[in-house]
């Protein structure tokens, strides 16, 4: 490790244990920064010394004097870029070199010495170039110590003194800031997160200036592009079974399997682990795509599952309520590709948002795990023709079409021996992508809690098991205010044995359950001894199709089942 003689201002090496406690510079560059082959040269080094390249520097050297340090760290001049190896030694070693810094002398160029106001002086420490930088992420996470100077090297403050100003800037929760808790405590998702605006002058650089967050080393191969964030992803996964790496928005990225930039997390800060009572299956790339394995949330469409995840977004806005990760994902025989429509993630609520709701199973996801391949949109399609591309044009509906509400019919354990059976009104379900839109509401006349004088719309879904004499029918009611973010219910109806089940008979029990359960208030959970569903999932379509919000519905007929396993854990 090369440091500067803060006395004679020449560089020095230094190995292993030999290192001396040493201050580091951190910094943003700009046109006439020194090299180390400048810097080297005596003559070259004075004659400069007047360039902000070269007294930026010095100031440095002279600010470890004040603080008893007798060596600094500069990058623009502790490290030969012309060599390609020692770059790349260093670039993998940056986090470490910051990290057992005794302290880092940050120099915010753009904050001028006397502003105003002290008001005047925050608002222009949080718009600093600094911030925006790639490379300053980890020169801000690494160093315990870290003080913020001005463009004439005043004192600004301290990151402790600074941190929550400085967690408002970067989303980067103030427990990082003042090492009470650990880089590597936080998901990958949340990492990506604070890095999602930040820049580098060089597309490989918002990679490799990632490399010390997430505990990685690689080669470093300028002339690559974007081909950089996915191998370093790919580096991740060797290590980790944190799933929040596949939490991003594919609408914001160019890639399916990977992002392929930080800003795909732009919106995942919040997301939070949440690993079971076991190790996670193992994860990894191969040729053909992504091989993993996870439970897998079924629906009426013979191709298209939801994976729930191991991690959960947590929304301090709504009492920290839980919302478990899902990616929809469309093909067939557990070969898929990752879905943009109706919505590329899904937040699966574990917790009601209705009250009174104390006792409610929260994850009602079967454990068995499904091994299965995310592969490469061109990977899927051929495999089954235009089979695919027929069941992904149910999504799309004619503009004039669009309803504000409707229901995805999930069924997180399975459907086991039961059937669908019946839907009223018949048109309003659409099995081939496991949405129900009601459009007809109840006789004028029938208010309730859902809300007076609301426009709403309802119906139900029948399902039957046949293997036991007399058959099992569930009978799910769905009911929902057609407004935006409008109100909804969910209940399982009576059973009734049924013979056959007709319109009229089928009508006449929807107008009883429009009498009872509108009045009753808005819930979004109801059990019995053979089924429970659960609606407290709503969230907004990508491009309104097939509705413009849709309520996640989840459907279980293994009560029993279900309970056992609930007092097992």
């Amino acid at each position: 490790m090369r440091l500067i003689n803060v006395d004679n201002h020449q560089v020095e090496e230094f190995y292993g244990s030999n290192i001396p406690q040493y201050a580091i510079l951190s910094h943003t560059w700009g046109a006439e920064e020194a090299s180390f082959r400048e810097w080297t040269q005596r003559m070259t080094r004075l004659r400069k010394m007047r360039r902000p390249g070269f007294s930026k520097v010095h100031e440095t050297c002279k600010q470890a004097r004040r603080h008893d340090l007798r060596y600094v760290w500069v990058d623009t001049v502790c490290i030969d870029k012309s060599s390609s190896a020692e770059l790349s030694e260093a670039i993998n070693s940056m986090f470490n070199y910051y990290e057992r810094a005794a302290v880092c002398f940050v120099h915010l160029e753009d904050v001028p010495d006397c502003p105003k106001s002290s008001i005047d002086r925050l608002d222009l420490i949080r718009r600093s170039r600094w911030f925006t930088r790639g490379w300053t992420l980890q020169e801000l996470l690494a160093p315990a110590s870290v003080i913020f100077y001005s463009n004439e090297w005043s004192v600004l403050g301290t990151k402790n003194y600074l941190a929550v100003l400085i967690a408002g800037v970067t989303g980067i929760e103030e427990l990082c800031l003042q090492k009470k808790k650990r880089v590597d405590e936080y998901t990958i998702a949340q990492r990506m997160a604070w890095a999602a605006n930040r820049v580098t002058t060089r597309e490989e650089d918002i990679a490799y200036c990632l490399l010390g967050i997430f505990g990685i080393s690689m080669p470093l191969l300028y002339g690559e592009g974007i081909r950089a964030f996915r191998r370093l992803q790919e580096e991740i996964i060797k290590v980790s079974d944190d799933h929040s790496i596949f939490a991003f928005d594919i609408e914001l990225s160019d890639a399916t399997v990977f992002a392929h930039h930080p800003s795909a997390f732009a919106n995942r800060n919040r997301v939070h682990a949440n690993f079971p009572g076991k190790l996670s299956a193992p994860f990894t790339m191969t040729n053909a795509g992504l091989s993993m394995s996870t439970p897998l949330i079924r629906t009426l469409s013979p191709y298209w599952v939801l994976a729930p995840l191991n991690c959960v977004e947590m929304d301090a806005k709504d009492g920290m309520r839980r919302a478990q990760i899902c990616l929809p994902l469309f093909g067939k025989d557990n070969t898929y590709m990752r879905g943009r429509t109706p919505v590329t993630l899904i937040n699966k609520r574990l917790d009601d948002s209705g009250p009174g709701m104390t006792n409610e199973v929260g994850d009602l996801t079967y454990r068995k795990e499904t091994s299965y391949l995310i592969s490469y949109f061109t990977r899927v399609y051929p495999i089954y023709g235009n089979e695919l591309d027929e069941a992904m044009k149910g999504f799309k509906v004619d503009e004039l079409d669009q309803r504000e509400q409707g229901f995805l019919i999930t069924f997180p354990r399975g459907m086991g021996n039961y059937q669908l059976c019946a839907a009223f009104p018949p048109d309003d379900l659409r099995r081939d992508i496991s949405f129900f839109i009601p459009t007809t509401g109840p006789d004028p006349g029938v208010d309730g809690l859902l809300g007076v004088d609301e426009d709403v719309v309802r119906g139900v879904i029948i399902f039957k098991d046949e293997s036991v004499h007399p058959p099992k029918y569930v009978t799910i009611y769905l009911a929902v205010e057609a407004r935006p973010g409008g109100n909804w219910t969910c209940t399982i109806l009576p059973q009734r044995a049924l013979e056959d089940v007709d319109p009229g008979g089928i009508a006449a029990q929807l107008d009883k359950a429009d009498q009872a359960e509108l009045y009753n208030s808005c819930t979004h959970y109801d059990q019995t001894a053979d089924a429970l569903v659960a609606a407290r999932t709503q969230f907004p379509t990508a491009s309104g199709d097939p509705c413009r919000e849709a309520i996640l519905v989840e459907i279980v007929f293994d009560v029993d089942v279900l309970m056992e396993e609930q007092d097992l854990e």
